[in-house]
């Protein structure tokens, strides 16, 4: 009980210091919600006092006795001393899949077995409920520290920050290379009350070999269900996080591995996650039932695919285009080939300590800490102002401050990480880009599929893709081959931006603008064909391949002219060339999005990626964004259309229709203007 009152009084403290950052939005929605439920409406700061003097008067029986009152009807279901439940609701599939059959059997469950089964958890004794947990308050222990640092470990660290750290004087961004390989980029914003890490390692799922299909993401996903590390259990590893106020997530997409922490910009936030990383990279556990757990939630997201409308109509889009099947979801026959062996092999590849791209964003300066007043421990921020009283003017903080925090920190990130021994496991391959199919050598029939699943609603979606270069202006091989055909060159007359790194991104991001203004204007507002439709860009950093989908949602009876005037849209940038009017509308969205989401720890984090990585990729990207969404003209978005593959035979389209009748998965066109109850009576093979 302790631990858990001193969590909610870290994470009301931790809302006084959010308060300047809370979008007024927000605070609406609170105060609404407030009223609605005669809530007492209190600043931060209030809130924070009062509760400071409620929580010494809780005692443990009047936590017993709410528990009881709230859980009661299901922790005494059965007996006299329940009060009665209101409902049970139960949400199934009508079928489920076996996998020892292959067959999808009819699934039903009555009321009488939801008693039964409510009736039959055994109870549990006072210590087995209670079953008290031994919190570590540190998970590295100075004897493992002690092995870890060299001789006079401070001239070791002095030396090495001296001769390693980067400042940039604009945006302030630092910069580090760690004794063992690993980079660090790290950014100071005051906008949030908490920092955010991101670890990033190049491999992700396009690093899996054709007979371990799935290893890598299966790998990542069984350490996140094991979430123990060295001898420390999972329960231990949780309220260990509980109690500094930390998260950390692993995950991974196709180009990388990577790990999002959250901590506390209190003392020792950032340590605890650190610590957690430590043992994380130096001793994981790999688990057998976290693998088949692992292994089994994919399973379920594989089948889970094919009954979504809008999934199983981008992943049949996603096997058009590419024949590797490392860009489209994993397959069940796949993910049964795994074993534990395979995933730990595939990750240990990839979560190599040399190979690491550290990205913090938080308050390291302290300046949230130097407003405090009046609050024990917290921020006096956004105070409402009596009459005749003044705004408390922010405290500069020292240099000597400030360079004692970055001092620390550095110290914190050579110590935890820094010191981490190389790896010795082979790096996963890296040099696998997948590569788009010649959409001319195929049949009309394989580069168009459609698809309808039976479902009470009649709906229909579709997704238009074809290949684009990545961030940097680089695509596939086939990619290649179009562009020197054409002749294509990113340099347009008298551009003074050619040269920047940012300037292919920022070409088609504009350019992305541009085509969905077009979409949504033509194919929803003037022809009224589409509930919703967009156009999106895979945008990668590291391989040299790339895709654009444009979705389109519509009745099923109007689904076929829908993607014909999407494609109309597409294909018409060559004959109706983007306007300065429309570059402008662009600009404007894309810098005020810029400007928005810089009030963000993740937009931050976004902007710091990559920044060592081996890409075109520097500070310029980051201090120019609004300098070259300034510059650009319509000829450089107009120019960076022409990396689109948009011509007839290029295009690869998805139609999935729902409603009543069977389900089929087919090659070739839908009929054009044909409802779902007509579809259900067509004979497919």
């Amino acid at each position: 009980m302790k631990r858990y009152m001193d969590a909610m009084l870290k994470d009301v403290q931790k809302g006084v210091q959010e308060n300047d950052t809370v979008p007024s939005e927000d605070h609406l929605n609170f105060i609404m919600t407030s009223d609605v439920f005669d809530h007492i409406v209190m600043h931060p700061e209030q809130s924070y006092g009062a509760f400071k003097e409620v929580a010494p008067t809780v005692t443990m029986e009047q936590v017993h006795a709410t528990a009881k009152w709230m859980l009661g009807f299901i922790g005494y279901y059965g007996l006299a001393a329940a009060p009665p439940i209101t409902a049970i609701v139960v949400c199934t599939p009508t079928q489920v899949y076996e996998e020892h059959s292959g067959k999808w059997v009819p699934f039903s469950i009555t009321e009488q077995e939801i008693i039964e089964l409510l009736l039959s958890v055994p109870d549990k004794t006072k210590e087995e409920a209670l079953n008290q947990v031994d919190v570590p308050e540190n998970l590295l222990s100075g004897e493992k520290l002690e092995k870890l640092l060299p001789p006079n470990p401070i001239d070791a660290m002095t030396a090495w920050r001296a001769a390693s750290r980067k400042v940039d004087d604009v945006t302030g961004i630092v910069q580090i290379m760690l004794p063992n390989g690993a980079r660090v980029n790290y950014a100071c914003t005051p906008n949030e009350s908490q920092g955010t890490m991101r670890i990033l390692v190049p491999g992700g799922r396009s690093s899996d070999e054709p007979d371990e299909l799935g290893s890598a993401m299966v790998g990542i996903r069984t350490i996140s269900e094991s979430g123990a590390v060295s001898d420390f259990s999972r329960e231990q590893i949780e309220l260990f996080a509980v109690s500094n106020l930390m998260s950390v997530h692993l995950d991974l997409n196709l180009e990388f591995s990577y790990i999002d922490a959250n901590f506390t910009n209190t003392t020792g936030g950032l340590n605890a996650v650190l610590e957690l990383l430590h043992l994380l990279f130096q001793e994981p556990r790999w688990e057998v039932p976290a693998f088949v757990r692992a292994q089994q939630a994919y399973k379920a997201q594989a089948y889970a695919v094919q009954k979504s409308l809008e999934q199983s109509t981008m992943d049949r889009l996603m096997r058009m285009m590419y024949a590797d099947p490392r860009v489209s979801e994993a397959l069940v026959e796949d993910l049964n080939k795994l074993t534990l062996a395979k995933v730990r092999r595939a990750v240990s590849g990839q979560l190599r300590p040399q190979d690491l791209e550290i990205n913090l964003v938080a308050d390291f300066e302290g300046r949230g800490h130097s407003k405090m007043q009046g609050v024990e421990g917290g921020l006096s921020t956004g105070k409402h102002r009596e009459e005749g009283e003044h705004d408390i003017e922010e405290v500069e903080l020292p240099e000597a401050a400030k360079q004692r925090r970055f001092l620390e920190l550095d110290e914190a990130l050579w110590k935890y990480l820094g010191l981490l021994p190389a790896s010795e496991t082979k790096q996963v391959n890296l040099d696998r880009p997948p590569q788009i199919n010649k959409g001319e050598e195929l049949s009309p029939e394989d580069r168009q599929r459609t698809a309808h699943l039976e479902d009470s609603d009649e709906r229909a979606v579709a997704n238009i893709g074809g290949g684009t270069p990545n961030r940097w202006g680089k695509g596939d091989q086939y990619h290649k081959e179009i562009m020197e055909k054409m002749q294509f060159s990113w340099d347009t007359p008298n551009n003074q931006l050619k040269d920047h790194p940012l300037y292919p991104s920022t070409c088609l991001l504009a350019m992305r603008e541009v085509i969905n203004s077009r979409l949504f204007s033509t194919v929803r507002d003037s022809l009224g064909l589409s509930y919703d439709c967009s156009f999106d860009l895979s945008m990668f950093d590291r391989l040299e391949a790339g895709w654009y989908s444009c979705t389109v949602s519509a009745h099923p009876s109007r689904i076929m002219e829908a993607v014909s005037a999407a494609k109309g849209v597409l294909q018409g940038v060559k004959k109706r060339p983007i306007s300065e009017l429309e570059l402008s509308t662009a600009r404007r969205t894309l810098l005020r999005r810029h400007e928005t989401d810089l009030q963000s720890n993740e937009y931050w984090i976004g902007l710091l990626t990559h920044l060592q990585h081996d890409n075109p990729k520097d500070i310029s990207c980051i201090r120019d964004t609004e300098m070259m969404l300034k510059a650009l003209t319509w000829r450089d978005v107009q120019n960076a259309y022409l990396t689109l593959l948009t011509e007839p035979d290029q295009l690869f389209v998805s139609v999935s229709t729902a409603g009543p009748g069977s389900s089929f998965v087919s090659g070739g066109s839908a009929p054009t203007a044909v409802s779902t109850r007509a579809l259900s009576e067509v004979m497919v093979d």
